[in-house]
This record gives C-alpha cells, structure tokens and sequence, in this order.
C-alpha cells in the first residue's frame, strides 16, 4: 500500500545512516555480510551516459533513444514531486523538486501527495530538463524503491536522474562495498575505447569509482569487466583520448528490456522496443 507522510518524513529523518552502512560494508569482517544486501538478482542500475557523442558510422547521442523508448513501453507514467536522494542529502546544487520517472502499473499505487501521472509527452519533456541541468539518467530497479514507495517490486521501475553529490547509487559506486559494483551494470553494447592521443596523464584513474581504469605501457586501459560505462573518464581527459561507442551489431534497447523482464513486468507495448544505433 501506499506509503504515508508520516513514512517519507521518518525515512529522510534516517537517510544519512545509509553512509553508515556503506562505510560498514567495506569492513573486511563484514563485507561477506555486504553480499547478502546487494544483490545483482535482486537490483540493477544502469548508467546512460549524457551530453556525449557515440561513435558510430553514424553517431547516436544518448540517452534521448533509449529512454524515450522505455518511456514509450508502458502506458503508466508516474513523476515524483521531488528527488528522494537529493532531498535526503538536502543538496544545495540541484533543484530538490525535481523527481525521478516511475513506469508500469505498480506507479499507479503511489501515494498522490509524491507526484501525480504523466503521459508520454510530459515524461519525455521531464527527460529533457533533466538533461538541461546536467542530471545523470539511470535505469534502475530495486526492493528498496518499492519499499519506500509501497508499490509492487515486479510492477515497477525508476528512470532517475541523478547528481554526482547525492545519489545514492553514485555514492554507493565510491564509497560503498565492491558487492554493490555487481548491481550496476553497463549500458547493453557501449563499449569505452582510449585512442593514439592519451598522454598517461592519470585522471581517468581518479574520476572512475569502480578502479576500472589503469596505466600500462604509458597509456590509460579500461577493464571492461569492471566498467560501468558512465563516462566520467571521458569528461576529465584533456586531451579526448576516450570515446564511447555503441556495437552496431547490439540492439541496446532488446538487450536492456532483456536484462528489465527478468524480475519485473511492465505491460511493455511491443512496437515501442527500438532504438536505431547505426
């Protein structure tokens, strides 16, 4: 059932413990513990990369394609009238009231008072404004957003749209437990390339939470194992040595609607799943 107010008000009381128990989970006796939390069959969160060019023969600029068509894959909308992250955290860079998207049919049991319904056209202009401040979009799915909503875990999933300071998955990728690594999952066919013109100058190395990046033989190299595909090497390198490119032999759309299917049911309209990358 719906949450109420009195809920909301206690859980932003309690939100800063949340860096409590990533602190927690990087104690070497309780990191076996931290597995148990964070789960990859449980939670996912995938980054889209924002106001960058994805080398193809044809670029494609992300996230437009790929979120406008999960936005266009359920017939139920809901916006929140405010970020639950940043409104925790009580940030001082981005506006608080601007909430994450909520599809499926379980958004329809949200309580009123956190925002309303909204069709296709205002959920992809809410898109665009995120886009404007410089807000990160991530698909995630969690037990923790059902929870606090008090809606059906495998009848939702959030489009949020995050800022470095206060999202909680961000701060769970650069403080938290390497089992949180494992439910943040890079974007279906983006791949992170370093070219001729990197100098080895280390500030991809200090930029990625996830230690994917390191020097060998002078040059930066990603693990791919490891990358999460958020970009961040790519807006810190002086000279444009690393580039984002989408496989144009992936369907990313078929792909990430793949990954979402198998642990929650949106009522997708079919002809919507298409994303042209080539």
């Amino acid at each position: 059932m719906a949450r109420s107010g009195l809920f909301h008000r206690t859980l932003m009381t309690l939100w800063p413990l949340s860096r409590l128990a990533y602190w927690l989970g990087n104690r070497r006796m309780l990191r076996p513990l931290s597995h148990v939390f964070f789960r990859a069959m449980d939670s996912e969160a995938i980054i889209i990369p924002v106001h960058e060019t994805i080398a193809n023969p044809e670029s494609v600029v992300l996230p437009y394609p790929v979120l406008g068509s999960l936005v266009r894959s359920t017939e139920t909308r809901f916006l929140m009238n405010h970020c639950m992250c940043r409104r925790g955290e009580n940030c001082q860079t981005y506006p608080q009231d601007f909430g994450c998207l909520y599809l499926g049919e379980g958004s329809t049991r949200i309580a009123p008072s956190m925002g309303r319904l909204v069709d296709e056209e205002e959920a992809i202009a809410h898109i665009k404004r995120g886009m404007d401040l410089g807000l990160i979009p991530l698909v995630v799915h969690t037990p923790f957003d059902a929870l606090a909503l008090g809606i059906p875990y495998r009848r939702m999933l959030g489009i949020c749209f995050c800022c470095d300071c206060c999202c909680t998955v961000r701060q769970g990728l650069r403080i938290g437990p390497p089992a949180f690594w494992d439910i943040v999952v890079r974007l279906p066919g983006l791949a992170v390339e370093v070219n001729g013109a990197c100098t080895g100058c280390g500030a991809c190395l200090d930029a990625c939470y996830v230690h994917a990046v390191s020097l060998t033989n002078g040059r930066a190299y990603i693990d791919e194992d490891l990358c999460k595909g958020c970009g961040r090497c790519l807006v810190v390198c002086p000279t444009a040595a690393i580039a984002l490119r989408m496989d144009e032999r992936v369907d990313p759309m078929g792909k990430l609607m793949q990954r979402i299917t198998r642990r929650t049911d949106l009522g997708v309209v079919d002809e919507a799943l298409s994303v042209d990358c080539r």
